[in-house]
């Protein structure tokens, strides 16, 4: 059978923009020599169709070569030379089957923008079949940041398009959602508002942690925002062929709020900061995903600026929710934080964002307190660098607890990951899984049939117990370690 690949180099442009012509000159030269070496080995016929990508033939005999060898062509280009600060990355997209060629080097092309969406530094491969599984390579550097003022104007001017195009535009965030999740949702009902549409915030309220009930009990106290809170039987009653819905902070549809809510509007928005997974909405108007931005909330926060005027400003509690959902990803600003997260909490606190109130929203309670502790209490080392801690079968903890339990851990000297895994609400076995950057715990969850980031992710499990999960994520951790 054919495939048929692309290549690129995810970070070229910011490379080459601190060269002369010589050093770009000598770049260009040296990965070509890199590509041309690597096809060769592997007997495929390749292409330099501009000067950041590449594009090659070869077969699926050829194909099985490459995967043996873990696409080494990728560590190739870590390992190069380039004489720049930056480390200089590439992408895959790989498609083979039995379908026409037209159709192959159109899923190739899916393939790669998924790995770019994903951060780069990976491949993505994926037979012809619709029901064939993606398969995921590499991925092990922190997501390249791509975004700019540019894209980020461009993006905040589609959303509006879309906006005037419909009457009303229904937001949700994922299942027990996070303080990012509820703020950026409230961003995005703002947008909604500066252009006069009817927009609505769809939450379970059986489905809400302490400080998200905290949160909404705070929002009642303001008249505009509290009714645009509504539940799924609401949403269902108000949707029809005019209505929009915005995806934000997850991407995959399995962890929608409502998932008939999802099912009835065929007009789809993502904004998310989550690395992509192969679970994705099918055709959404507008995909906005950054895995290099630390947060939904920062993403959001950066299309409201754009939008902002004497008519249309952003109300202070808004921005402070806002602030709230960057405070819980960065864990303070203490990681996955840029030049631009801070500009953005800046802009946020320039428009009223008050901080006493966002240690509010986050403060954790005694009993939540005390229940993180007990998980820090049972952490064990699996290797010398990875923890894992397991409840006991007969507590159930939330997922905030938890994944403050794994943030806990992974503070701790000489610890490059944790894992946490929990029994939580309708007999769901958890594992919120944190990395300092070395090992790469999305692609871990991504095996156990979770995602997430790079060092955040997570993985659930339904009709299993604790002792087996523990076993199915040692049994990977050791592979990795192995590997």
């Amino acid at each position: 059978m054919t495939a048929i690949g692309m290549i690129t180099l995810d970070n070229y442009d910011d490379i080459v923009d601190k060269m002369d012509d010589k050093q770009t000159s000598y770049l260009n030269t040296l990965v070509t020599t890199l590509i041309s070496d690597w096809a060769n080995e592997n007997g495929i016929f390749y292409k330099r169709i501009e000067a950041d990508r590449y594009f090659f033939v070869g077969k699926t005999e050829d194909l099985n070569r490459m995967k043996e060898q873990k696409f080494k062509l990728l560590q190739q280009v870590k390992d190069a030379d380039i004489n720049s600060e930056l480390l200089m990355t590439a992408s895959m997209g790989i498609a083979y089957g039995n379908a026409s060629m037209a159709k192959i080097g159109e899923i190739a092309q899916s393939n790669l923008d998924m790995a770019l969406a994903r951060g780069g530094d990976q491949v993505v491969l994926k037979d012809s079949d619709p029901q064939a599984k993606v398969q995921f390579y590499g991925g092990t550097t922190e997501g390249t940041i791509k975004r700019t003022r540019t894209r980020s104007r461009a993006m905040s001017t589609a959303l509006k398009r879309i906006f005037l195009e419909n009457e009303q535009v229904f937001i949700m965030g994922h299942r027990f959602p996070d303080m990012d999740a509820i703020g950026s949702a409230f961003g995005v009902a703002t947008l909604a508002r500066f252009n006069k549409k009817d927009c609505y915030v769809v939450i379970n309220r059986e489905e809400v942690t302490e400080d998200i009930e905290r949160c909404l009990t705070e929002i009642e106290k303001y008249s505009e925002l509290e009714k645009l809170v509504i539940s799924e039987e609401e949403a269902l009653k108000k949707i029809n062929q005019k209505s929009v819905l915005v995806m934000v902070d997850y991407h995959r549809p399995s962890l929608s709020i409502s998932q008939k809510v999802f099912e009835t509007v065929d007009k789809i928005i993502v904004i998310d900061h989550h690395r992509r997974g192969d679970e994705f909405p099918n055709r959404p108007l507008l995909t906005y995903i950054e895995p290099g931005a630390s947060s939904a909330s920062e993403l959001v926060a950066e299309l409201i600026q754009y939008q902002t005027n004497r008519k249309n400003s952003l109300e202070k509690f808004v921005a402070t929710m806002l602030l709230a959902g960057i405070y819980v990803d960065t864990k303070s600003f203490a990681s996955k934080t840029t030049a631009q997260t801070f500009f953005i909490a800046s802009y946020l606190r320039n428009h009223g964002a008050d901080l006493a109130l966002v240690h509010y929203l986050l403060s954790t309670d005694l009993h939540s307190y005390l229940q993180m502790s007990e998980l820090v209490s049972r952490g064990e080392h699996v290797t010398q660098d990875t923890v894992i801690a397991i409840s006991s079968e007969d507590e159930i903890y939330d997922n905030v607890t938890a994944a403050k339990a794994a943030d806990t851990l992974l503070s701790m000297n000489d610890i490059q990951a944790a894992f946490v895994i929990t029994k939580q609400p309708e007999n769901v076995i958890g594992i919120n899984a944190r990395s300092s950057g070395k090992i790469n715990v999305q692609t871990i969850m991504e095996e156990l049939g979770g995602g997430g980031h790079f060092s955040t992710a997570a993985a659930q499990f339904k009709g299993q117990n604790i002792d087996k999960v523990r076993d199915i994520l040692i049994k990977e951790l050791r592979k990795l370690d192995e590997e």
